[in-house]
């Protein structure tokens, strides 16, 4: 025979066990709101990651790549080339023999008027003046060709590839050198690899 007592008892059994199951079946209602956040985090991360990782290339490039290999880089600062080379674009030229070049063909040389600027023009025709063999260059945007004559004698640079944008890298690069040398692009290059390094602590679950 089943007392007062033991009913109770098997109520409040029950009643932690509905309870239980519906703990155990509700959901979080904030955690769909966080999923989101964590990917845009994850987005973020891997932006980070992949401009650190061009910051590296482009210091390997600039100062590893041209002591071991025949190219130099170099920094458009003009849209004189536009649209094949835009401002601010990286460019990697080759020596090669003047007599292997022609019309058509992007070189990198020092401008005859002002010989501490380089220029990235087109030669647009080949004369044959007093001093022998010469291009004629000119811009792409530019409406006339360039007033001076560039000496077509010996080896030069010549345009192998550009990389849109990767000249403002290399540009402060250059400057960093210049006024803090070594110690302060590794400061830079110590600084960005430590923000990625806490970027990527895990999340507490």
């Amino acid at each position: 025979m089943t007392t007062s007592a033991q009913m109770s008892d098997a109520m409040t059994v029950g009643a932690e066990a509905v309870g239980t199951a519906r703990l155990e079946g509700s959901k979080d209602p904030s955690s769909g709101a966080l999923l989101p956040l964590r990917a845009i985090g994850r987005a973020l991360r891997w932006l980070i990651n992949g401009v650190f990782g061009v910051l590296m290339l482009v210091l390997i490039v600039m100062t590893i790549g041209p002591k071991l290999y025949p190219f130099d880089t170099f920094y458009v600062r003009t849209g004189s080339m536009d649209p094949a080379i835009s401002v601010g674009a990286l460019v990697i030229a080759t020596q090669a023999p003047a007599g292997s070049l022609g019309v058509g063909d992007i070189i990198v040389f020092d401008r005859p008027d002002r010989p501490d600027v380089m220029l990235v023009h087109r030669i647009h025709g080949v004369e044959n003046g007093a001093g022998g063999r010469v291009f004629v260059t000119k811009g792409d945007a530019n409406d006339a060709p360039d007033p001076w004559r560039v000496p077509a004698t010996g080896s030069g640079w010549h345009h192998r590839v550009s990389l849109p944008g990767l000249g403002f890298a290399v540009g402060w690069l250059r400057i960093a050198l210049s006024k803090q040398g070594w110690v302060g692009v590794l400061a830079v290059v110590v600084a960005v690899w430590a923000l990625v390094s806490i970027w990527q602590t895990p999340e507490p679950e």
